[in-house]
């Protein structure tokens, strides 16, 4: 179970097996754990992403941030290596991308990711050490390589933390700290 794609395949198997049922209950706890943490309160500009089914899911979060006046931010995948943020400004405008992934409406209003106050990072698995296993394109590794890590937190639920160490690359962006359902995980 060592290799990198071993480990995908068992954290995006492990996901689809989830209910949607628990994914709901799980939701909102996780929005309670986001919107109450002191990183989202004192952040401006929040990067956040539009979540697949049983996948973490941020859609309260973002409908919070914009009653409560933050700028809100999404990613964008405009080729096969790079993602921009683009703003959100209602859960409503949005379309479907590539991969039938929710992306918002075009025009593109686009921030700067050394502008971003907080990124909210999703994963298929994070480990207790910030180790992170995504999707596998390297997307949020390349976008998040510049910035400070103080700006990032890995979002998933808690059944996606694994004990083992998850296999990193060097480009691999590790997390300082994982929110999930049940609370924040501040990695060693």
């Amino acid at each position: 179970m060592n290799t990198k794609e071993a480990v995908r395949r068992a954290c995006k198997s492990q996901r689809a097996a989830l209910s949607v049922a628990d994914c709901n209950t799980w939701t909102s706890m996780l929005t309670k754990q986001i919107v109450n943490s002191p990183e989202y309160i004192s952040a401006n500009a929040i990067m956040a992403y539009l979540a697949m089914p049983k996948e973490a899911n941020l859609d309260d979060v973002i409908r919070h941030a914009l009653e409560h006046g933050k700028s809100v931010y999404v990613p964008v995948c405009t080729d096969k290596t790079t993602m921009i943020a683009v703003r959100l400004k209602s859960l409503e405008s949005i379309t479907r991308g590539v991969l039938n992934i929710r992306i918002p409406s075009e025009p593109y209003e686009v921030i700067n990711p050394y502008d971003l106050d907080l990124i909210l990072v999703p994963g298929a698995g994070f480990d207790r050490q910030g180790g992170r296993m995504g999707m596998g394109n390297g997307y949020y590794d390349r976008f998040l390589k510049e910035l400070s890590p103080s700006t990032f937190m890995g979002v998933c639920w808690a059944i996606q933390i694994w004990d083992e160490p998850i296999p990193m690359d060097e480009l691999d962006q590790r997390m300082n700290k994982i929110v999930t359902e049940q609370g924040v995980i501040h990695c060693v």
